[in-house]
């Protein structure tokens, strides 16, 4: 009889599903829109019923569903299954979502935070399969960030490590939501990359083609930058840069800390690919200390949207198999 993991997938607009089976394969993808709008009830009805869905699909293969994994946005707890809140999704405060789950399919359930499941996803079946030990940056809104540590994701005593993003890369510098000044996702993520580059703009006189752009469209975003660079913008070009120096910076400051195998780069900013890969590469190569060779690779993610369905069901294997 096959065995099978469901990995579900979280998200404020879509919620994605999937099947994985002991040899890591996945099957039987799809999503389902998230019901935003009419609360926990409905967001977990609608969770359970994809659910219901793999598991007629395990069935019609001869195959038994061991558990379920969940990745979601936080804040939440991992050991105690619980989120505590969901900006994109009302209704979602304080909810035992993991224990709601597991009690609606009568299955064990666990839940992650769904960068670190996009993370361990990779380590299994991706850019990282057979390292040793790798983080994953992901680069959108903001900055998110996995550690997989002798094959565990890590969490911190207080569940709140591993944030790369918030790590201080510039002292007294650029405001940050979080509290801080100066967080390495203010400088690398595609949200900030296109609001720097906006504020250039707006508060000089240079000439650039986002110009044209921003009076076009009312905003630049991390594309135009990319095109304009493309084309031989000169602004575009100095923004981009500064973005893969800041990059680098964290990815350095992530070897001095864990010395792992693999830095992995995810999110929308990577679709520029060897674009994005080969500056940060040569800022890592310069920032690097010289006493011992770089051995870190930095690398491209490979699953792209899958990631995340992966790494949850990839986490209940690794609890209750």
């Amino acid at each position: 009889m096959n065995r099978y993991c469901i990995g579900i997938d979280l998200g404020g607009t879509y919620t994605k599903f999937g099947l994985l089976d002991e040899q890591r394969r996945l099957s039987d993808t799809f999503q389902l829109p998230t019901p935003a709008d009419r609360g926990a009830d409905g967001v977990v009805g609608q969770m359970a019923a994809g659910a219901r869905r793999l598991i007629d699909a395990a069935k019609a293969n001869a195959g038994e569903v061991l558990a379920v994994g969940i990745g979601s946005p936080g804040p939440l707890s991992v050991s105690r299954g619980r989120i505590f809140a969901m900006p994109n999704i009302p209704g979602m405060e304080d909810v035992p979502l993991r224990d709601r789950i597991s009690e609606a399919l009568d299955l064990p359930a666990v839940l992650e935070n769904d960068a670190n499941a996009a993370a361990f996803g990779e380590y299994i079946c991706g850019a990282g399969k057979g390292a040793g030990d790798m983080v994953m940056l992901t680069l959108g809104t903001g900055l998110g960030s996995g550690f997989i540590l002798n094959g565990r994701i890590l969490h911190g005593v207080h569940e709140i490590g591993g944030e790369l993003g918030h790590l201080v890369v510039q002292p007294g510098g650029r405001q940050c939501a979080c509290g801080q000044k100066g967080c390495l996702e203010r400088y690398c993520s595609a949200t900030y990359l296109a609001m720097y580059a906006q504020r250039r703009i707006e508060e000089g006189d240079e000439p650039t083609v986002l110009r044209d752009v921003l009076r076009d469209k009312g905003a630049i975003d991390a594309k135009d930058i990319a095109d304009a660079r493309r084309a031989g913008d000169k602004l575009a070009n100095q923004a981009w840069d500064e973005c893969a120096y800041y990059l680098a910076v964290g990815c350095v400051n992530v070897c001095r800390l864990f010395d792992p195998d693999e830095i992995v780069l995810a999110g929308g900013l990577t679709r520029a690919g060897d674009e994005l890969l080969h500056p940060v590469v040569r800022h890592f190569h310069e920032l690097h200390w010289h006493i011992t060779e770089v051995k870190t690779e930095i690398t491209l993610a490979r699953l792209g949207t899958d990631a995340g369905i992966i790494g949850a069901a990839g986490v209940a294997w690794q609890q209750f198999a």
